[in-house]
């Protein structure tokens, strides 16, 4: 990577944390104002990208920004939906973030509106299902499936259940294939 983009993609991880820090102690920013923020951030950043790839990482990496402030802030499903619809719509960066964005929405629901349980259970799982398909020894998947396991803990204990899977007769659970009688 040349040197000028290298600036850049500091430039951008200073631009985020900033912002991050800015937001998280202001305690009266709401979602709307923090959105608005972090759009500004990405229009200014957006000048100095050189390839749709860089404008695409960039658009992902504000979601991503935009979904973890709407977990801290958002009072509604219609607020935090937003966000994560945004996130859903860009993709993830990766299988990491996937499993975060699993993990906010699951802990948002715990802590707000139950009713919604059943997607942030579904989300988790798929996110479980590719990290499980990452090598073994990968740093990544054992650091996310650790997190995603204290989570589902955490949210277990608080009464949110998840949904119960209907298990055929004389099938079994690992791959769902028939037992042999």
């Amino acid at each position: 990577m040349k040197s000028s983009r290298e600036r850049f993609w500091q430039q951008v991880a200073m631009a985020l944390d900033e912002l991050n820090v800015a937001l998280l102690q202001d305690d009266a920013a709401s979602l709307e104002l923090g959105e608005r923020e972090y759009m500004a951030v990405q229009k200014r950043l957006l000048r100095q990208t050189e390839t749709d790839r860089e404008r695409q990482h960039l658009k992902r990496l504000i979601a991503h920004s935009v979904l973890r402030f709407a977990y801290s802030v958002a009072t509604t499903w219609t607020e935090y939906q937003r966000a994560l619809r945004r996130v859903r719509q860009l993709g993830y960066l990766n299988v990491d973030y996937r499993s975060r964005a699993a993990n906010f929405t699951l802990l948002w629901v715990a802590d707000n509106d139950p009713t919604k349980a059943s997607l942030g259970w579904e989300m988790v799982e798929e996110a479980e299902r590719r990290l499980r398909r990452l090598r073994r020894g990968s740093q990544v998947r054992r650091q996310a499936l650790a997190a995603t396991a204290s989570v589902k803990q955490r949210v277990t204990r608080q009464g949110l259940m998840p949904p119960a899977q209907p298990a055929s007769p004389g099938t079994s659970r690992r791959r769902g294939s028939r037992i042999a009688s």
